[in-house]
Parts: structure tokens; C-alpha cells; sequence
């Protein structure tokens, strides 16, 4: 089983598509982290194509333990691999994990279905079918799903400094009331129906 919790730093690629809340996700992931103490310095920015809704995007995480962090660019071979659209996820894209990395995917297939497809071996795959929860808790805009806040459960699960409780604290420091007491739930949720392999 992967196990990140100790590395001094900590790299986190999120991919997704232009609309889906890439930055914010990551921006969320970098706030809990510091508000955890456990890291010294943390990073979230991120890396825009063609910036238009749909666009395949990239934002990315560092969570340093002991050290400022200075290297802003692009994390090659990440700790953790967060998919939000599981259609973006090819080859190079899973194999860029570093070994004994965590991938984490927005889908209705098994975990298995993955390692099988991008033969993954010494990878903790975690995955959820977070567009259905998002459907039927009402968590959407313009009818798409939003999985950017719900996908954080899944990434609490195996990266302890992450706690449900600091990641909750941000959103409803983020967001308005309503809205962030959704965004809460279903981050919740999301670390309930997480399926580990």
C-alpha cells in the first residue's frame, strides 16, 4: 500500500477541464495543509492551455514539511495524482505517478479497472463516483456536476495530514454558508464511498 504521509515534500498534480474548479481544488488542498501545522510551506498555481471551459487544465500542490519551498514549476512525476474527469487520464498521465504514488479518480469503475488498463503496480488507486453524488445531493452549475470539493474526501483518506475537519474549515471559510455547507457534506460523503485498491 502507497503510504505519503512522510515525505518532506509532498507533490500533488490535479487534472480536470476549464469550469471544473482545478485551482480551487488545489488552492483548498494547500490551506488544510498549513492549517494541519504539519507543513511548513505549501503551494497551489496553477497551469493553463487554451484557458476556456472544457480545456483540459492542470493545477498543482506542493506541501513541504521542513523547508520554503522555491521550485514553482511543473511537477512532473507527482506523490498524488488527482483526476477529475477520468477521460483526460492516458498512459503518460499514470505513469508520470511516482512509485508508490496515490491516484485518485472521479469514476464509476473499479479501482482494479485502472491499475489493469495503465498497469499500475505499487499505486494506491482511490476512486469514487463523485458526478453521481454531486447529481443527486443538487451540488452543480448549469446542471454539470461539481466534484472539485467532494474529490478532497478521497484525497483525506490517504494523505492523514488532510483532515476532513481542517478541509471543512476552509470551504466554510471560502464559501457562502449554503453553499459551503453542501460543499462540506459531500466532501464527507466522497470520503465514505472512497473504493481502495
Amino acid at each position: 500500500m502507497a503510504e505519503n504521509n512522510k515525505e518532506d515534500v509532498i507533490s500533488i498534480v490535479i487534472h480536470g477541464r476549464g469550469g471544473m474548479g482545478v485551482v480551487t481544488c488545489a488552492e483548498i488542498i494547500a490551506e488544510a495543509a498549513y492549517l494541519s501545522g504539519n507543513f511548513v510551506d505549501v503551494h497551489a498555481y496553477p497551469s493553463f492551455g487554451a484557458e476556456r471551459r472544457g480545456a483540459p487544465i492542470q493545477a498543482y500542490c506542493r506541501l513541504s514539511r521542513k523547508e520554503k519551498i522555491w521550485d514553482r514549476a511543473q511537477i512532473e512525476n507527482p506523490n498524488i495524482l488527482i483526476i477529475l474527469d477520468e477521460t483526460i487520464l492516458n498512459q503518460n498521465i499514470a505513469s508520470s505517478l511516482k512509485d508508490n504514488g496515490i491516484l485518485i479518480i472521479n469514476s464509476e469503475k473499479e479501482p482494479k479497472y485502472f491499475a489493469d488498463k495503465f498497469n499500475l503496480s505499487n499505486i494506491k488507486i482511490i476512486v469514487a463516483d463523485l458526478n453521481k453524488l454531486a447529481l443527486e445531493k443538487g451540488l452543480t452549475i448549469d446542471g454539470a456536476p461539481i466534484i472539485n470539493t467532494p474529490i478532497l474526501g478521497l484525497l483525506s483518506k490517504s494523505l492523514t495530514d488532510l483532515s476532513l475537519d481542517n478541509l471543512n474549515k476552509i470551504v466554510q471559510k471560502r464559501m457562502s454558508k449554503e453553499i459551503g455547507k453542501l460543499n462540506i457534506e459531500l466532501i464527507e460523503e466522497g470520503y465514505k464511498l472512497a473504493k481502495i485498491l
